[in-house]
């Protein structure tokens, strides 16, 4: 076990835009050692971290204890496939990042290969965290990945391991998918997976009134969801993006997969070395330091986009192993991202309503107009869109009753940050046009009017006035909740102060 007493490790987040400095830094190697950490320090305040793909305070301690626990593996195994009465299972450790839990799901073996239904983009990201963040993938009829949980164990304050699986805790199980760290210290996952299949990818270009209807701008206000609806329900995963570079009233990216059963064809090359994301988050950084050129790198961007869009369109398509499809990007340079979890109310069988998205859409792509032509930049990379199934997690984003047919869409705004930049003056300035349009667009908008959640982990920290989660999430689950988390942790060693204020 590893411990630092000196605030010599001060810790910052994989974007830059969190840095905590805790009076005790560990790293325990075995559950052992994190046991007896959170024995010693009785009373402490104690958070942990995964790879710190989160934007939000989550793990700020304001001194206190922070803990790494990604060293613990069993018998240096991070993560494992196996089967029960019939299940497709995978567990990992707190160890585990995706890419090693896509090894452990389709590595040769006596065991036949699975993957997960649905997966966040990123095989970087720390699979624990991920998970007890709420996070999610894309897919219409797929749920988030923390409701894929068929058993999970933490480390609570009283130093015992606390098992909680659908075999013998399924009444707590909705409580524990989504933590969010307050229950305790995770020190395993086992999640349902699905047998190995395969992804038919179809991306396209297509000017945005094809997806979007018109801007309502020039309709009187008025929204046609019908286009979108009728994309979103015709695919089994439908992501959006649209770039700035693309114009105002320009086009969005389509990326469109369905399972088939056809065998692999057509599969673009990709490089699995550093440098080509290295090289674009430098460009990207840089740019984000010289404001005046971002409408230059965004053309280019786009246009590098777009070419490599058309390869992939002239071929109907690529038919790759679903890892291959649902992990497009292997990296990201540092960013602002800031997502909220839309509903998409049902409205009769087999249809739904999309207003909310249209609007959220258009909102984001009139404000950046707006703002560009003054010469001013808070959406410097994207705005992204996917569309899932509700959740049955307590604490998710996208949390409905059982039964309901509401569906949801997380759309997000990303923005280059200058995370190397010396200079506070140009990362605040960076910081600011990004906060602006999280206030006037995603908190007076998105989450004020439409009803829309924030991502537990992005962003939503810097929007004012203040988001009160406690008025977006039914009273209900968080008396459930806090009730269970109370009795792990009667002292409250698991909330910081961010936490402290959103659940008590």
């Amino acid at each position: 076990m590893d411990m630092y007493d000196e605030n010599e490790n001060q810790w910052t987040n994989w974007a830059g835009s969190i840095t905590t400095l805790p009076d005790t830094f560990c790293q325990p190697k075995s559950v052992r050692e994190l046991q007896d950490i959170v024995t010693q320090n009785a009373g402490s305040i104690i958070r942990c971290f995964g790879s710190g793909h989160s934007w939000t305070p989550l793990v700020v301690t304001n001194g206190g204890i922070l803990i790494d626990p990604t060293g613990i593996t069993q018998n240096g195994q991070k993560a494992f496939r196996w089967q029960k009465n019939g299940l497709n299972l995978v567990t990992f450790f707190p160890s585990a990042r995706w890419a090693d839990v896509r090894e452990a799901l389709t590595s040769d073996g006596p065991l036949p290969k699975m993957y997960l239904p649905t997966a966040g983009v990123l095989p970087s990201i720390n699979a624990t965290g991920f998970v007890a963040a709420g996070c999610h993938g894309t897919g219409w009829e797929q749920p988030t990945v923390s409701d894929l949980i068929y058993a999970i164990e933490f480390v609570a304050a009283d130093g015992k391991v606390h098992v909680f699986s659908e075999d013998t805790t399924p009444n707590e199980m909705n409580t524990v998918r989504v933590s969010v760290g307050m229950l305790g210290v995770i020190t395993k996952i086992t999640l349902k997976v699905d047998p190995m299949y395969r992804l038919w990818d179809q991306e396209r270009i297509v000017p945005t009134a094809e997806v979007m209807g018109a801007n309502p701008e020039s309709r009187g206000g008025a929204i046609d969801a019908s286009k979108l609806h009728a994309l979103v329900t015709g695919n089994e995963y439908v992501e959006l993006f649209w770039f700035p570079g693309s114009g105002f009233d320009g086009s969005i990216w389509v990326k469109q997969y369905n399972r088939t059963q056809d065998d692999p064809r057509d599969i673009p090359l990709r490089t699995d070395d550093d440098w080509v994301d290295s090289m674009a988050g430098s460009v990207m950084q840089w740019s984000a330091q010289r404001p005046m050129v971002i409408p230059a790198v965004q053309a280019l961007t786009w246009k590098t986009i777009n070419d490599r869009v058309k390869v992939i369109e002239s071929s109907k398509g690529f038919v790759a192993d679903a890892p291959r499809v649902l992990h497009y990007q292997l990296k990201a340079f540092p960013i602002l991202d800031l997502e909220v979890a839309m509903p998409i109310p049902a409205t009769g069988p087999n249809a739904w309503d999309f207003s909310n998205v249209v609007n959220a859409w258009w909102q984001a792509v009139n404000y950046t107009r707006v703002k560009w032509a003054a010469g001013k930049y808070p959406l410097t990379t994207c705005l992204h869109a996917r569309f899932t199934k509700n959740s049955q997690a307590l604490l998710s984003p996208a949390f409905e009753a059982a039964h309901s047919e509401t569906h949801y869409c997380w759309i997000e705004i990303l923005s280059a940050y200058p995370k190397n930049d010396p200079n506070p003056n140009n990362r605040s300035a960076a910081m600011s046009e990004f906060d602006e349009m999280a206030n006037r667009v995603v908190g007076e908008y998105w989450i004020k009017e439409l009803k829309g959640r924030p991502h537990w982990s992005k962003y939503w920290h810097k929007i004012s006035p203040p988001v009160n989660i406690k008025s977006l999430l039914p009273q209900a689950n968080l008396d459930t909740f806090n009730s269970l988390r109370r009795s792990l942790d009667p002292k409250d060693m698991f909330l910081n102060p961010f936490l402290r204020k959103q659940m008590l």
